[in-house]
């Protein structure tokens, strides 16, 4: 057995990754450093996108974060009051402003508000969840103005004397899910040590977030972004533009971003059997439930060449870790199903497809979108219409001394995209949510989405090697073959 059969396919598939990296001649990121003047700074490209984009719809929620947290037992206010403004002392990310029109700078302010307020929710208790679901989806709306708010805010709601509902939004610009993890960490630690009289036990943070600014500005330049922009122009060469799903309504000329969520609650059992196929393959959680969720694509439109869009953590430096801060880029992921291929051959390409994503996933999106130049059209997305997410580990918690927490979902009642699929293995369960476009979609062609979901995982996982087009959906195997001319016309009308 050579040493490398020795090597598990998850490490092996790590190898292969980083011999992609060198074949390419990328360096690897190096250490990033404080940057030498004190004032304004760039945005960093992701930033740049997002505020740009903010200026079309200055009033929409679409880049608002929400997170719900039921607390039970004795809370004290003033000292998670505290604890969310040392939160805040300590990420300039979210006490940063963008000023300036035609050239917009990162600006940290020295002297900011904040408060906790707090809201008593006083309804008879049969009707209390709802009424706290519309106050959540309320509270969570309201826009924030980049040029002159703090990004993070707080509302306390009261439900009782010893029951409490933190809600905390954050601009996108300021924050990602990675983001999450260290915002509810370093809560916890300044809310225990409030409580308990002790000093917090925080490492000081080697860097800002207009460190990291600075420094991708400089990195990406030259030849690494000549390279990188070949790459994905070649890698998205002739995609179709459209992605056209069976809606319900066409689409609008203007698109509204108004949205839902409908939840999912998946078989356990069904997602441990297409893990552990993946892991026969070299394939990740990820890459296996992507292939599955573009099979499904493949059978509701009838077609064969799938984009797909996804959130990818760009933190690869350490100094990045503990921040809070927006370094996520989203890659567009392409799967070829043309010829009949069977699952196990569909994950092979999707694993190969996400591979080559990840060599190139440093190029910022919105220089990918530069680089290809597509033909824009306000009623969709430019280059993927459908997002997908999926992660083995449960979402970050927040942990208060002394009180017991639950998180809340939150819809705030929007979509960034047509149709959205995020899935997290569960202990018992493999949970999730479609996020759909609801000028486009009704809700019961989403609980069909949901129901051909389930079909196409039993499916795949039971016989993986059967072809794809053979798969059974609850509303006749031939939906994609129906759908295709269809489909067919749509795409080149739109392109």
């Amino acid at each position: 057995m050579s040493d490398l059969e020795a090597l598990s396919p998850a490490k092996r598939a790590l190898l292969e990754r980083a011999l992609r990296q060198r074949r390419a001649s990328i360096p690897a990121p190096a250490v990033i450093p404080k940057r030498g003047a004190s004032g304004p700074a760039p945005l960093s490209f992701a930033q740049q996108r997002m505020w740009f984009l903010q200026q079309w719809e200055p009033d929409a929620p679409t880049f608002n974060g929400a997170r719900a947290i039921r607390l039970r037992g004795q809370l004290h206010r003033g000292a998670l009051e505290r604890s969310l403004r040392s939160v805040i002392e300590r990420h300039e990310s979210l006490r940063t402003v963008v000023a300036g029109d035609r050239e917009p700078r990162q600006v940290v302010l020295d002297a900011w508000p904040f408060e906790l307020p707090l809201l008593a929710l006083r309804v008879p208790e049969a009707d209390r969840e709802h009424q706290l679901s519309l106050l959540l989806r309320e509270l969570s709306r309201e826009p924030f103005d980049l040029a002159s708010d703090v990004m993070l805010r707080a509302t306390l709601i009261e439900l009782g004397a010893d029951d409490h509902v933190l809600l905390l939004r954050i601009h996108h610009i300021a924050a990602d899910a990675h983001s999450d993890r260290v915002l509810f960490a370093e809560l916890s630690e300044l809310y225990a040590a409030d409580t308990s009289g002790r000093a917090p036990n925080l490492p000081e943070l080697p860097i800002q977030y207009s460190d990291f600014a600075v420094w991708q500005r400089e990195r990406l330049s030259g030849q690494l972004l000549e390279q990188l922009c070949s790459q994905w122009a070649r890698t998205l060469q002739d995609a179709p533009a459209l992605l056209c799903l069976p809606t319900d309504r066409p689409r609008l000329p203007v698109q509204r971003h108004a949205g839902s969520h409908h939840e999912l609650a998946l078989d356990r059992q069904v997602a441990d059997q297409l893990s552990a196929l993946g892991r026969q393959t070299g394939a990740t959680f990820f890459i296996t439930m992507l292939a599955a969720f573009a099979t499904l694509l493949y059978r509701l439109t009838g077609e064969s060449d799938i984009v797909v869009g996804s959130p990818i953590s760009a933190r690869h430096n350490v100094e990045l870790q503990g921040l809070i801060g927006f370094f996520t880029n989203t890659i567009a992921l392409r799967t070829r199903l043309d010829g009949s291929p069977t699952f196990r051959e569909v994950l092979g390409r999707t694993r190969e497809a996400a591979l080559s994503a990840y060599a190139y996933q440093d190029l910022p999106f919105d220089k990918v979108v530069e680089t290809l130049a597509p033909k824009r059209d306000p009623s969709y997305n430019p280059l993927f219409v459908v997002n997908f997410r999926a992660q083995e580990a449960s979402r970050p918690a927040l942990a208060l001394a002394g009180l017991q927490s639950q998180a809340i979902a939150v819809d705030i009642g929007f979509s960034r995209f047509d149709l959205a699929l995020e899935l997290e293995l569960r202990p018992d369960q493999l949970a999730g949510y479609f996020e759909y476009d609801r000028d486009l979609f009704e809700l019961g062609t989403i609980v069909g989405f949901e129901e051909d979901l389930r079909a196409v995982l039993n499916q795949v996982a039971s016989d993986p090697d059967l072809p794809i087009l053979a798969i059974g959906l609850p509303r006749g195997r031939n939906a994609a073959q129906r759908r295709a001319p269809a489909g067919a016309i749509a795409r080149r009308l739109a392109k």
